[in-house]
């Protein structure tokens, strides 16, 4: 048994190249043939048993005819997930180690739709507001070590603003996270009047359940989907905890957040009527 450990983009690669060769009908042997691989390296190379060299994908997509387009979009995935991200030059008491596999999927994703119902998630979050929670955690951590955390989640941000491959987020926030004063007021209200600039974007879709819905879909549950452009990449779910996260990537898996992700847009207010709301709270309504 391998001892290598594939992080959840490598997984998603290899099951790519996995799905290549079972929509072609062609046997491990003859693919082995044609690539001059062995066995051994084909199934390590659909098991995500050892790293995925981005040549390896690009030979496979011509042996399977893979349109070009998918082909490039895995070849760029295979590669990305060998070059270290700027989350990984990072101490591990600023960006802890459970989370720097998040941080390298989201850094690839197309589309993350988030549900909160404690804190405005961190891809839209202030400097001010995201100081505030830095500094609230336990153990406690130092200024600099706290004042590190909060530019490694502003970074992060980066990604809604980029032209190439920009990320898009779809949250949906419940009243309670608007109205909870982290930071204090002042804090709050300028965190509240950034969501109303950030809604205005056109990479992010801001909705908010109001308190008076009271019971709905996925009350006391967090989520996070990831989905991405390329074709066989499946949805990944991240559940956050305190201490680093877990993911959700089988089919049967995921379908209870997908669902319910759809079901909190039917009960959330729209855009423009979260927008309202958020303004109103932010008026010390």
């Amino acid at each position: 048994m391998s001892s290598y450990k594939p992080n959840v983009r490598e997984r998603l690669v290899a099951r790519s190249l996995a799905a290549w060769r079972w929509e072609t009908g062609r046997s491990g042997a003859d693919v082995c043939k044609a690539a001059g691989f062995s066995q051994a390296k084909l199934s390590k190379i659909e098991n995500a048993h050892h790293p995925i060299k981005p040549a390896d994908v690009m030979a496979l997509g011509l042996i399977y005819q893979v349109p070009e387009k998918e082909r490039t979009l895995v070849y760029e995935a295979a590669e990305r997930a060998l070059v270290p991200g700027w989350w990984e030059e990072l101490p591990p008491d600023v960006v802890a180690d459970a989370v720097r596999d998040y941080l390298a999927l989201e850094s690839g994703a197309e589309l993350a739709r988030v549900f909160r119902t404690d804190l405005v998630p961190g891809l839209l979050q202030t400097r001010a507001y995201a100081l505030a929670l830095a500094k609230a955690f336990v153990p406690r951590p130092t200024e600099q070590v706290a004042l590190s955390q909060v530019e490694a989640r502003i970074k992060r941000q980066e990604r809604l603003c980029q032209v190439e491959k920009p990320l898009t987020v779809h949250a949906i926030l419940g009243e309670a996270v608007l109205r909870h004063p982290v930071g204090g007021s002042e804090v709050m209200k300028e965190q509240l009047r950034h969501l109303l600039k950030m809604g205005e974007s056109d990479r992010v879709v801001l909705r908010v359940i109001p308190a008076a819905v009271g019971a709905h879909p996925a009350l006391g549950y967090q989520f996070t989907i990831l989905s991405f452009a390329e074709e066989h990449f499946d949805d990944v779910v991240y559940l956050e905890q305190l201490a680093g996260g877990r993911y959700v990537e089988s089919p049967k898996g995921r379908e209870p957040y997908t669902l319910n992700f759809a079901a909190l847009q039917e009960v959330a207010l729209s855009p423009g009527g979260s927008a309202d709301l958020i303004a109103e709270v932010a008026d010390g309504g």
